[in-house]
């Protein structure tokens, strides 16, 4: 399985500036809670804000970054899924560019709507939703979590 992962303000927005632009321990911890234990992949600068995700298989697209231990370099998207095809759930963890390439293909999407507007410059990508249904959703005091399936063609 697929699956997104982000925070979005109201106005969707998930970065400035390179950073996370809200500070939401409880948001941070959710993130932790569902990801720890399974595969993360995320592009380069995501990396570089993010560092290696401890307790997770840290995978990072990026066509300039050198090896290191604790992460995996891949040049595609594509590529790092190949490689994590055995894995039962795999996170897209970001940033923007690397959300649109997966939008397609992904078959959960986690989202934390984050209240507030923050003047972001980094955003996630529209999609359309006719071909997700709302699984659940959990009210918490900044944000809500909304899981969504892909609808079944």
């Amino acid at each position: 399985m697929i699956s997104l992962i982000a925070a979005v303000s109201e106005d969707m927005e998930i970065g400035l500036n390179g950073k996370i632009p809200w500070n939401i321990p409880e948001e941070t911890a959710s993130f932790k809670k569902l990801t720890f234990g399974h595969t993360v992949i995320m592009g380069r600068k995501t990396f570089e804000e993010t560092g290696i995700l401890g307790g997770r298989r840290n995978m990072v697209i990026s066509k300039s970054l050198p090896k290191r231990d604790g992460i995996e370099v891949y040049c595609s998207l594509a590529a790092a899924i190949a490689a994590a095809k055995a894995e039962k759930e795999v996170f897209i963890i970001g940033g923007a560019s690397i959300f649109l390439q997966a939008l397609g293909i992904a078959d959960r999407m986690y989202l934390s709507y984050v209240k507030g507007h923050y003047g972001g410059d980094a955003f996630f990508p529209e999609f359309d939703t006719t071909e997700w249904h709302r699984v659940k959703s959990e009210a918490h005091g900044r944000f809500t979590l909304v899981i969504y399936d892909r609808k079944k063609k």
